[in-house]
This record gives C-alpha cells, structure tokens and sequence, in this order.
C-alpha cells in the first residue's frame, strides 16, 4: 500500500536482554526469516526499528519539489495534524510546528532533527528550517507521538521532524536556481557536487533577500555548507560544515484595543509597531560520522556534532532601547550499534546506543529597567534500546526505554539567590503492537512515556515588583512528564490507501508562560495538568490520468484538567484542522494544488478565555512546473483568495481590552528557474 509506505506506522522498542541492536542500514536488505519486518530505511534516520505502532509520514523528494510553498514549514502544514505558525510571513522559515497540540509551547515539545541530530537550542529561540537548503533534502520524517522521545530524546513529547540530507544518488554537475517574487523576495542557489564513489563532495551556498509583507519586515539570509563523503568495503565516513548568517527587522504587532476602537490589524495591517528593533544571527555546525559493517547483520554508528548559534537583538520600543545579546553552543557524540537479521525463527531490528550531549548558554539583556545575565550549562546523558519483532506473520511487537539523566546550571550575577542546580533521572518509555488483519487492513496501538527539560529562558521569571523595576523570582521548574496513548488503522483498497488514529495525552507539570492575574505581570511555571485528545485521518487515491487527490482532517481536544483553568483551553490551539491537495503530473510538466482550513483558536495569555479568539483562516496555494533539458521552470502563487488573517495573536497581560496581532501576507506569487550541468 502506498500509504503504507508514505505513512510507516513506528513504535519505540526494547531488546529484552538481547545482545543485539538495530538501526538503518544502507541497502540492507529484508529480513530472510519467516516473518518478515519492513526494509530498513535511511542511514540518517532511527525509524528502522520499529515502525510499526504509531503514525509516521515520509514526504518524498518529489513531493517537497512540487509543493507550493517556498519554506518547509509550509510543507509541513500540508500533513494531517500539524499546524504552522508564521510570525511574520517574511520567508525566514522560523515558524512553529505543532504536532497535537501544544500550541505556544509547540518549538519545546517538538523536536526538529537534521540527519537525526537535534538542532532545538537550550533557550526559546525557535528552529531555523532554512539551515538546509531545499535541494539538499532527500526527505523528511514526521513521526507523532512520544515514541519520537525514546528515538530521539528529550522534548519529543508532541513528535519529531527529521529533515534528512543523506542517502541521495552522489552526482557530478553544478546546479544555480534563482527565485523571485512579491514583496521584493529574491533567492539564489548553487550546488556544486564532484566524485561519486568511493569520494564524494558537495558544496552549496544559499542567499536569501526580502522587503517582506509589514514594514521593518526584511529578510537578509546567507547559507554555506560542504560535506565531503568516504564510501569504503565496509565502512563509511562524512564529514559536513554549514555556516549562516542572518539580518532581519522586528516589526512587532498590530495593537487592537476593543475598549477605545482602535484597530491596526484592520487599519493598517502592513505597519510596524517597533520600525526600528532588528536582529542579527549567526549559526555554524560541524558534524562527523562514520558507520561500520562488523558482519552481515551489525553495525556500529558513530556520530558526532558541535553548533553555535549568536544572536544579537536591539528590541526599540516606546519605553526605550532593550538588548539581548546570547551565545548558545552544544557538543554531541551519538554512538549506537544496529541489528537487523532473526533471533529464533523470527525477524528482529534492534537499535542500543548513548547519547551525551553537553550545551552551555550566555544571555545578557540590558533595558531601562533591568540588567540581567544569565548563565546557564546543560548536561545530558543518555541509553536507550528499541526494536520490534515478528512474533508471527502478522503479528509485531514493539517496545522501547531511555534513561535520561540531566544536569541543569543556572544563575544570574545579579540574582545569586535564584541559582537552580538540578540533577535529576527520567525515563521514556514505548510499547505498541501492529496486526495485519489481511493484506488491505492493518490496526495498531501504543503507549509511551515522554520526558521535556526546562530552557534558560524558561527557568527566568519576571514579576512586577514595584514600577519601575522588575525582579528575577526563581530558576527553578520542575522537569514535564507526560503518558500518551494511541490506536490507528491503515486500510488499502485499489488506489485508495488511508489511515486513522486517535490519541490521548496526558501532560503533568507543563512548562509554560501564565498571565497570573491581569493586572500583573506573569512569570514561568509548571502548569496544572492539561490533556490533549484527538483524530487525525488522511487518504492518498489516484483517479487516473496523472490525478492524485490527498484528503485530511483531524481534531485536537487541549484542555486544563486541573486548578484555576479547569476545563479551559490551552491556548493556540485550533480543534479542527484539515485540507486538500491535488496533484497532476504529466509527461515533463506537473501542478499541484493545496487547501488548508484552520479552526479559530485561544490568543496566548488568554488561560482564563475572557479575550476574543483569534479567527479560523483557510488558504489555497497552487504551484505549476516543468524541464525542458537542463531547465526547470517552477511558478506559485499563494494565498490565492487573498485571505486577511493572522495565525498568532498574544493578549496583553495588563489590560483585559487590549491584544497584539501578527498580520500574514496577502497574495503573492513566486517564479523558480533552475539549471543543472
């Protein structure tokens, strides 16, 4: 079933006192024993063992090519349960990515993986997707629920996306593609690519230039990477390198007081709030590995990472200048040793490795008002084992476990009473099955454990303690923890492939951003705990003559189940969500068109539902394209329907009358030429 395949059921998993281990394998090739297991995938990915028992999509190559959005995030939102959230719309690619509903709280219960290594940083800072460039990605992994936090560690709760560069055919040849379009966006790659094996190198260099939609909106991104590749008899080696840097101003948003009329998101939408605040960035990652064939069914992985990312923000505002100026840097070594062949007449995939990674973080901010320093270190050490196995023809087993033990350091030269210094052990956890009921029906189901640490942003608090000073409170957050649970099928019928989940999960001790009162302000804390519940259904048919058609919907429960909130939402987080996309491909020449509706949702701060809730939005983007030889010709247009609508809105936590939106662009559309040599 091609659904199947595009949507790989997967469960975390534990070798019960096996002696062996399991994780992709290049080529592998499937298991010889009477029950077979599905193929092993990338060796950039965890997912080979045990895909079995919870929702896993694969978006292809070909698929993000002919999406019509120029970001992943955009891509992202094409798939059954994830919502965006674009602050600005200016192409930057740091929007959030929920996965079942985390709403603000999304970037740290989310992780986002290149090749399986995390790039979530130790403060609030969100994930730069544009850290790859589109035409390096092979594919990318979504996998929802906490069997991502057994894979892959800690703040999987809601799921993982892992972006993977590895595994495509190594070519010679240079490729240049250049893009322009509305709001004075131009972008301009190249891609140089020489040997193939056993040698292989790859250079690239990404710019991107935008006025973007609101004033003080503009985009100045540069991207550079290498990776030079070694494919021996038995063993493998690569070595990669980005460098990037960015310049882009911060508008801020669009004040609506509902008690004195006013009303810049209708009034004057393109405006900024804060036309003089700005950021600038820089990011650099290094990364070496090597994977080794010790015999027909073992390998060892060892992997190894060191990223620093600089930030620089002049935040200019009607109280005066405020500054933020933070270094955040993070080491780690991954090794991990895969199985994948029998163990007494049945097939089995195994995966055992550590994780051990070490981040330390710089923040300085300076205002009227306040200095405040904080240095923070983070250590965490981590074992972990999954894998599955055919216990008959139809039947498979999952389960999986990792120890997690942390290490958090945080103070503040001027608040040395607000020291945290926290040791503590936790686990994650997944068991799950998958029956095939027949070659058309499979049903599955699930359980985990997830585990999410504080960040340095999160462990400083602010309270007002007497206008005009503010005051650091505590660095100290307990650790979140969370059970979710999860039932699916996934059905095949002639060209008509589909499936169906349903999950629950429960979260204690959710680290978040409350409002306390409305008239002070709040401070971070670990929440009463909340539950998320939903459905989430997605189909994939071919109706002949090129036509693919790929419904989806799903719904999102997240309430407070606890104290003050009981029975609220949890805020920015819509109930309904779904779309359509249509495909069509003929010979040299595609299109491709895509609709997507979200339901409208609870502002940030608004725990207690006293402001209006931000408007559900539909949008439509369609994108046509083809080669002639060496060129290829791309054009898009999104937000056709020109729709006025904003995706993030936070109420103010002072004034019950007064909100701050963030305005997305109108139409636009957008012309791609590439060349390949």
């Amino acid at each position: 079933m091609k659904l199947t395949r595009n949507l790989c059921a997967s469960t975390a998993i534990v070798a019960l006192g096996a002696a062996a281990f399991a994780q992709p394998v290049a080529a592998q090739e499937t298991a010889t024993s009477a029950f077979e297991l599905p193929p092993v995938v990338s060796t950039a990915s965890r997912l080979s063992a045990g895909l079995n028992s919870s929702s896993v999509t694969i978006i292809d190559k070909e698929q993000i090519n002919r999406h019509p959005g120029k970001s992943l995030p955009d891509i992202l939102a094409a798939e059954a349960g994830l919502i965006v959230r674009d602050t600005f719309g200016n192409g930057n690619e740091t929007a959030t990515v929920d996965i079942r509903g985390f709403g603000e709280q999304a970037g740290q219960n989310v992780l986002v993986l290149i090749d399986g290594r995390r790039i979530n940083d130790l403060d609030l800072g969100g994930v730069q997707f544009g850290l790859v460039p589109r035409a390096n990605i092979q594919s990318i992994e979504v996998l929802r629920g906490s069997a991502a936090a057994v894979l892959y560690g800690e703040g999987g709760v809601g799921g993982a996306i892992n972006i993977i560069t590895q595994g495509g055919e190594k070519t010679q040849g240079v490729s240049a593609t250049g893009t322009i379009g509305s709001y004075g966006y131009r972008r301009a790659q190249s891609i140089f690519q020489w040997g193939g094996k056993p040698a292989h190198i790859a250079l690239s260099a990404d710019t991107t230039e935008t006025d973007g939609y609101r004033h003080n909106n503009g985009l100045t991104r540069h991207i550079y990477s290498a990776t030079v590749s070694v494919d021996q008899d038995r063993s493998d080696y690569r070595l990669s390198a980005t460098y990037s840097t960015k310049e882009n101003g911060l508008p801020g948003n669009r004040l609506v007081n509902t008690a004195t009329g006013l009303n810049l998101v209708q009034s004057n939408p393109r405006g900024a709030q804060t036309p003089q605040s700005k950021a600038e960035e820089r990011r650099f990652r290094i990364e070496a590995g090597v994977q080794t064939k010790l015999n027909d069914s073992l390998d060892l992985v060892l992997d190894g990472s060191y990223r620093r990312r600089t930030v620089s923000s002049d935040f200019v505002g009607g109280f005066g200048t405020t500054l933020d100026d933070r270094s955040i840097a993070t080491t780690s070594f991954t090794p991990r040793v895969i199985y994948n062949g029998e163990a007494g007449g049945h097939a089995v995939n195994l995966i055992s490795g550590v994780d051990v990674s070490y981040s330390t973080a710089d923040v300085q901010q300076r205002s009227p008002f306040v200095t405040s320093d904080q240095d923070g270190k983070l250590t965490t050490i981590a074992v972990y084992g999954q894998g599955d196995v055919a216990v008959t023809d139809a039947l498979t087993i999952d389960a999986g476990v990792r120890g997690i033990y942390s290490r958090a350091d945080v103070r503040s030269p001027q608040n040395l009473a607000a020291r945290s210094k926290d040791n503590e052990f936790n686990v994650a956890a997944n068991l799950g099955a998958a029956y095939d009921v027949t070659d058309e029906v499979k049903l599955f189901a699930r359980a985990g454990r997830a585990v999410r640490l504080a960040t340095i942003d999160e462990r400083t608090g602010t309270r007002r303690a007497g206008a005009p000073t503010f005051a650091i409170i505590s660095f100290d957050l307990k650790n979140q923890t969370s059970w979710d649970f999860e039932v699916g099928t996934e059905v095949g019928f002639g060209p008509v492939d589909a499936r169906v989940s349903a999950f629950q999960i429960n979260v204690e001790n959710q680290i978040a951003f409350t409002p306390d009162t409305i008239t002070t302000f709040g401070f971070n804390t670990n929440l009463d705990d909340t539950r998320r519940r939903g459905v989430e259904a997605e189909a994939v048919a071919e109706l002949g003559f090129g036509f693919e058609v790929k419904p989806r919907v799903a719904y999102t429960e997240a309430v407070f189940t606890k104290g003050q909130f009981d029975g609220n939402k949890v805020p920015l987080v819509p109930e309904w969500t779904g779309g359509l996309g249509i495909d069509w491909t003929g010979d040299n020449v595609w299109a491709s068109a895509n609709w997507r509706y979200v339901d409208s949702q609870r502002m940030i701060n608004d725990q207690q539902a006293i402001f209006p809730e931000i408007p559900s939005y539909d949008l439509l983007d369609i994108s046509i394209g083809g080669t002639l030889g060496m060129v290829s010709l791309k054009g898009e247009v999104r937000n056709v329907l020109d729709e006025d609508y904003f995706a993030t809105a936070a109420a103010s936590d002072t004034n019950a009358n007064v909100f701050g939106a963030f305005p997305l662009p109108g139409r636009a559309a957008y012309l791609e030429a590439s060349v390949a040599f």
